[in-house]
């Protein structure tokens, strides 16, 4: 904790004044003893709900592909990773990879003041698109025992989501069961762009049917899913401008995906399950003034309280995009926005992203939405699931 003082201190010395008390708000709790009498209490963070892991069989897998996704070793010795580009992941050309360090992961959250982390695989690798179904099965099956195998070593500081197929939701709700009892998972890691539309999100029923006895939480992540999934847009990124074109269109598929799961009656069966959208929907907190007025010319009553079934988590937005967080709190409510990170997106190295998170997220949201979003939340959907916090 005291790494976490040293850095919110030299973060405080740097800001504005506006910008020093959230930051003290978040002061180690050797800094909150000695603090004035009246100061706000340190708050310790139950978890941070978006993270992935690269791992040896996820590795050795692709090891034996012959195109990509694979990955193959250099003249130098190093492993690189290859993918096919996609809606969701542009490749360019192989990068170095390893599996995820979770040792330097454990110390980075105790570091932050952050007790635990959900794990996912690489859902933006986008495997669910381009493997086949009969690889599939066998990977994601090896991908859900490592994901088991790192929550054992740890199990004070990772929960885990399992990795399923969406061409086969049958096999697939077999695996969820599997996860739950005998895995120790408590949900599953779906792609997005099977929530496009209303009739692709049913396909999916058989996962949300298990998922419904099993009290699964289900993160959604922007990936484009199988192509037996209808509805979904297509593989296409261009080439000009891509990084601000990928912005625009991954933004506008988070909200599509969003609206399905909110203002649908897709969820009506299934009050059990908790969703959460990563990147905050994209852009559904700019659309929500627009849903809501929308909402009785669409036959829809009271859109927002349909909306606020859902879960929406900043993840990369939480270190970059601060009043993004702020503008979702307030038009959702900051009792519906999980503390979310994307920690681990660069594979298998160990950057820190918690917390840059916290220096944004501490200067954008007042202290009630800090609170509540940091711990309230959390507390109440842990406890849901059964996890002691």
């Amino acid at each position: 904790m005291n790494n976490r003082r040293q850095f919110l201190r030299r973060a405080a010395l740097g800001a504005a004044a506006a910008t020093a008390l959230p930051s003290l708000l978040r002061a180690a709790p050797e800094a909150a003893a000695s603090a004035p009498a009246g100061a706000p209490p340190a708050l310790e963070i139950p978890i941070d709900w978006h993270s992935h892991i690269v791992t040896q069989g996820e590795l050795a897998y692709l090891a034996t592909r012959s195109a990509p996704p694979r990955v193959t070793t250099s003249p130098e010795g190093k492993t690189l990773f290859e993918n096919v580009t996609t809606v969701s992941a542009l490749t360019r050309g192989p990068t170095p990879t390893s599996p995820s360090d979770l040792v330097t992961r454990t110390q980075h959250l105790d570091a932050a003041g952050i007790k635990r982390q959900l794990l996912s695989y690489t859902v933006a690798q986008g495997y669910d698109a381009t493997l086949s179904i009969e690889e599939l099965r066998v990977f994601f099956r090896t991908l859900n025992d490592d994901l088991a195998a790192a929550v054992r070593a740890h199990p004070k500081h990772f929960l885990g989501v399992a990795a399923l197929p969406t061409a086969d939701p049958v096999w697939a709700a077999e695996e969820l069961r599997r996860a739950h009892k005998e895995l120790g998972l408590i949900g599953a890691a779906l792609p997005l762009h099977a929530f496009t539309s209303l009739e692709g999100a049913r396909t999916l029923a058989p996962i949300f049917a298990a998922g419904e006895k099993l009290n699964s939480h289900f993160f959604i992540h922007r990936a484009p899913a199988s192509a037996t999934i209808p509805g979904q847009p297509p593989l296409i990124l261009p080439t000009d401008t891509d990084s601000v074109r990928w912005s625009l269109i991954s933004n506008t598929h988070l909200a599509n995906g969003a609206i399905t799961l909110g203002l649908t009656d897709f969820l009506d069966p299934y009050p059990n399950v908790s969703v959460q959208v990563i990147m905050l929907g994209g852009f559904l907190p700019y659309l929500i003034d627009s849903i809501i007025a929308a909402g009785p010319r669409l036959g829809i009553k009271d859109p927002l309280a349909r909306l606020r079934r859902i879960y929406l988590e900043p993840g990369p937005y939480a270190g970059s995009s601060g009043e993004w967080v702020a503008l979702a709190a307030r038009k959702l409510g900051a009792d519906r926005i999980l503390f979310g990170t994307d920690y681990g997106v660069g594979g298998g190295t160990s950057v820190d992203r918690l917390k840059p998170s916290l220096v944004t997220l501490d200067a954008a949201l007042p202290a009630d939405h800090r609170k509540t979003i940091y711990v309230d939340n959390s507390v109440a959907l842990l406890k849901a699931k059964g996890i002691s916090v």
